[in-house]
């Protein structure tokens, strides 16, 4: 039986410690390799007593824990055998005696139950080594990223309505993603919570993957198989607050423990939850060993960081700078990058901070990417106003531009922007139903040109009309209607071209990957050219969100011949059988000395390709 050591407690009480999974909570214990028993760690610092309560013991007192150092209990128990229920019955600071679920437990029943259940995280034979070694290799900067943001629960059901397993749901999904071009997929946090309709972000079990949906080695089959489809997975991951059900971290030993002490500190009265003590050696170490966890025995390829703001400034309060808690943040990705090479740390951040994604060593928080709300908030506010008055709001569509180069930005239309009566993204255009639907793939045609990274959340690729429901899984039976099958060949097609065309991607992030060509707000038109810095290939992006036919000249580069059609937004992604040509005159338009002559059909996007003389 492994005890902790002098370094254990060492790095525990610094804020230190990457692992304490492997000894804190329940860990099996074998003889002759056969299970014997169970030892049972918790941290309880101000705790008079704990002890071990559940099936073994019919929840009746009597399996006490013994106090070791800096406040952790333990205590060994033979015959407890896995997927044994438990949870410790802690007296405490005044006395009273709560029954608590296990901060470390990798498993959890399935709510509405609570307890914690004993399982061997050990023992997965992984086949993804390939695919680990080319992640560790990457730059993720110079390729093409399209994350399909998905809630397991709500994409599909039973026909009972019960859930899919990780494991029975994982193939139809790869086969699904794969077939719109989609690089990774990212889960909506898939933690132990007891609320359904809080999508996972109030946990109780930050080591326990839900029951809803299987159990641990049933989400490493799922990575497993996306790993050898050449699908990434990320996580949604929650290091602000915790929800403040009986059983779970709040005031665990009846004293302030995972949260801060101070009340108004203490307290997210946004969500009705408790916010992480961050100032606290032990807390970052329990964030620490956390990401760690999910990174090493799940082999996610990234973490989003929900609600960073609230983790530079208290409160969200842009006036008042978190700074111990910035020095966490700082240490995480600091750990992830040198453990894990290849992962990715993205953050969503609402917040005007700065150098959220530049290196720690000079000064920045160290993400790789930050989800571009300011770009999301602006076009959409822009795509639902009538045409006739979007021309004096054009900086909705430029501005992006300004600041892009100041983060590693991902552009995302996530869960957040169709719930809560903001109505599907398709319903948000302005106009007819059909209207709707040429402006929405107009819209999406601009978004997988414009410089970043990309997410979509499930339901976008088929224009889902409804907004969306956790209870609920997507209407699927749109699918039997011309329209929306209409939406998913033309996401189909945009996913490929995406994927297949590097001036959309291969330069993100510098100033030469992008040129703006034409900017008429007052005509509600744009275009702009995407480019590499390795060689001349590039493409030309026309964006018409009028309702009026556009016909004029636009300057392109020179030493071309002409350019070819490749893309129309209009035709569902598919260019006429004899796709347009545009011969390049050496007509003046502003600083272009050539110029192609243009007729682009209201709420339209168009890609051109080059043809070289």
């Amino acid at each position: 039986m492994n005890g902790l050591t002098a370094e254990d407690y060492y790095h525990f009480g610094n804020g230190t410690h990457r692992q304490l999974y492997k000894i804190l909570g329940a860990h099996i214990q074998f003889q002759n390799n056969k299970p014997c028993g169970t030892i049972f760690r918790v941290w309880a610092p101000h705790a008079k007593s704990v002890q071990v309560i559940g099936t073994f013991n019919e929840w009746q007192e009597g399996t006490v824990m013994h106090r070791t150092q800096h406040g952790i209990w333990e205590v060994y128990v033979t015959g407890v055998k896995e997927y044994y229920e438990y949870k410790y019955l802690v007296e405490q600071a005044n006395g009273q005696k709560i029954a608590k679920a296990d901060p470390y437990a990798f498993l959890s029943e399935l709510r509405p139950q609570t307890a914690s259940r004993v399982y061997n995280i050990d023992g997965y034979e992984w086949s993804d080594q390939r695919w680990l070694t080319k992640r560790s290799n990457s730059d993720y900067k110079k390729e093409p990223m399209l994350v399909y943001e998905l809630h397991l629960g709500s994409w599909r059901t039973k026909v009972n309505g019960t859930y899919y397993k990780y494991s029975e749901i994982v193939s139809e999904l790869i086969e699904y993603v794969k077939s719109y071009g989609f690089t990774h997929i990212e889960l909506l946090p898939i933690m132990e919570h007891p609320l359904d309709a809080s999508w996972g972000y109030q946990v109780t079990g930050y080591f326990s993957v839900t029951s809803r949906y299987g159990e641990p080695k049933d989400l490493m089959y799922f990575i497993d198989c996306c790993h050898q489809a050449g699908i990434g997975v990320l996580l949604d991951w929650v290091p602000v607050h915790f929800c403040k059900d009986q059983h779970g971290l709040y005031m665990f030993d009846g004293t302030p423990q995972y949260e801060y002490d101070c009340e108004h500190d203490r307290e997210n009265y946004q969500w009705g939850t408790a916010n992480f003590n961050l100032h606290k050696p032990e807390v970052k170490s329990f964030l620490l060993s956390n990401i760690h966890f999910w990174l090493e025995q799940f082999h996610f390829d990234g973490i989003r960081a929900d609600a960073v703001s609230y983790l530079i400034y208290w409160h969200g309060n842009d006036n008042h700078i978190n700074h111990r808690a910035i020095e966490c943040i700082q240490q995480i990705n600091t750990m992830v990058h040198e453990c894990f090479p290849g992962v990715l740390m993205i953050a969503e951040d609402s917040s005007s901070y700065g150098r959220v994604t530049e290196p720690v060593d000079t000064g920045g928080l160290g993400f790789d990417m930050k989800w571009n709300l300011g770009w999301m908030n602006d076009s959409l506010k822009y795509m639902e106003r009538k045409a006739v008055h979007r021309q004096h709001h054009s900086e909705e569509i430029t501005f992006s531009m300004f600041y892009h180069y100041s983060e590693q930005f991902l552009l995302p239309l996530s869960h957040d922007e169709v719930v809560h009566g903001k109505r599907a993204i398709v319903e948000k255009m302005n106009g007819t139903y059909e209207e709707q639907f040429r402006q929405a793939r107009a819209y999406y045609a601009w978004m997988y040109a414009h410089p970043g990274k990309k997410l979509l959340f499930m339901g976008n690729e088929f224009g889902h009309l409804r907004e969306w429901h956790e209870y609920r899984e997507l209407d699927w039976l749109l699918l039997q209607y011309p329209t929306h099958i209409g939406m998913k060949n033309f996401f189909q097609k945009l996913g490929s071209y995406y994927r297949e065309t590097q001036a959309f991607w291969q330069d993100d992030y510098h100033f030469r990957g992008f040129e703006w060509l034409l900017i008429r707000g007052d005509l509600n038109v744009f275009a702009f050219q995407r480019r590499t810095m390795t060689s001349q290939e590039h493409r030309i992006v026309i964006v018409n969100f009028s309702d009026q036919v556009y016909s004029d000249r636009i300057g392109v580069p020179t030493g071309v011949g002409s350019y070819l059609e490749v893309f129309h937004s209009y035709r569902h992604g598919n260019p006429k059988e004899q796709p347009e040509r545009y011969d390049v005159g050496s007509i003046q338009v502003e600083q272009y000395k050539q110029s192609i002559n243009v007729i682009l059909q209201p709420y339209t996007t168009i890609y051109l390709q080059p043809l070289y003389k």
